[in-house]
């Protein structure tokens, strides 16, 4: 009982603060430890690269890189080590963090996990990369600033042998910023995002599993993000799959896993037809996990 007041606690936590955005993934689950520190040591220990690139051909278009290390569990905890650039024209936003989780047995086969997540969040805008039509002085650019604030995140993963169950914060901190420069007022704020994952699987054969997820995201001042995937797992050798988000985008990925210490993965994500997404450009997404045990 007393987890699952724990957890209950750590939801309410999470609703409560407000969020700001983070990039997607569809290899979200190879990426886990960047939304919930809990996740860490739950999948042994690993060396994750992420690279996704949006909106193909639309110049200085959002693109994202992750790191991820995790260490195995001992004595029931582990950690870990995340970053993330996440990079839109001017503007180069991320994370820098430890990660720590604590595992606890509730079955056979049963684990919760829960975590915290420390570091820092930068932002950096270079401003010199404007396209300015005139080069005269503007006291509103000179107010803004690269800076860097505290991250503190809070998650918890439950895992079985077939199911999971993720719910997180990455940062919990709802900081705001105040800047004034020759009377002009600059204000931004921080806001963490909540975070909730889950998965199955299921064994149409010998060979062959179902595994459908689903990530949802909330952040306020923003839409709620939802994105199903659907993916056919053969032999634990070769993962395909498609997914769908209710922001009009439809993707497909490929995941060898058949390698012996090497998974890599390639995703593909465009706009459908008819809807009005404004830009329907092409995504890509490439992800490399080393097994380091």
């Amino acid at each position: 009982m007393k987890y699952i007041v724990l957890l209950m606690t750590i939801v309410l936590t999470a609703l409560t603060v407000q969020a700001q955005q983070q990039p997607n993934y569809l290899f979200y689950q190879q990426n886990m430890s960047i939304l919930n520190p809990a996740y860490s040591g739950s999948q042994g220990e690993y060396l994750a690269m992420n690279y996704s690139t949006a909106w193909s051909g639309v110049a200085n278009a959002p693109r994202s890189t992750t790191m991820v290390y995790n260490t195995g569990i001992r004595n029931n905890a582990s950690w870990g080590f995340s970053f993330l650039s996440d990079r839109v024209y001017i503007e180069n936003q991320g994370i820098v963090s430890v990660d720590y989780s604590y595992q606890v047995q509730l079955g056979e086969a049963t684990y919760l996990h829960l975590g915290i997540k420390g570091g820092a969040l930068y932002n950096a805008l270079d401003i010199e990369g404007l396209n300015r039509i005139t080069n005269e002085p503007n006291a509103a650019l000179s107010a803004v600033n690269n800076y860097m604030n505290p991250l503190l995140g809070v998650g918890a993963y439950l895992q079985s042998e077939h199911v999971f169950f993720g719910i997180s914060a990455p940062s919990v901190l709802n900081t705001k910023r105040f800047k004034e420069v020759n009377g002009i007022a600059v204000t931004a704020t921080d806001r963490p995002n909540f975070y909730m994952t889950t998965g199955a699987s299921f064994d149409l054969s010998t060979q062959i599993q179902f595994e459908p997820s689903l990530i949802y995201r909330f952040v306020s001042g923003a839409p709620n993000l939802v994105t199903a995937f659907a993916n056919i797992n053969f032999n634990n050798q070769v993962t395909v799959g498609t997914g769908i988000s209710n922001n009009n985008y439809i993707a497909g990925l490929i995941l060898f896993t058949g390698l012996e210490r090497l998974d890599i993965g390639y995703g593909y994500e465009m706009g459908q037809r008819g809807s009005s997404v404004a830009l329907r450009s092409n995504s890509h997404e490439l992800m490399i996990k080393y097994k380091l045990d």
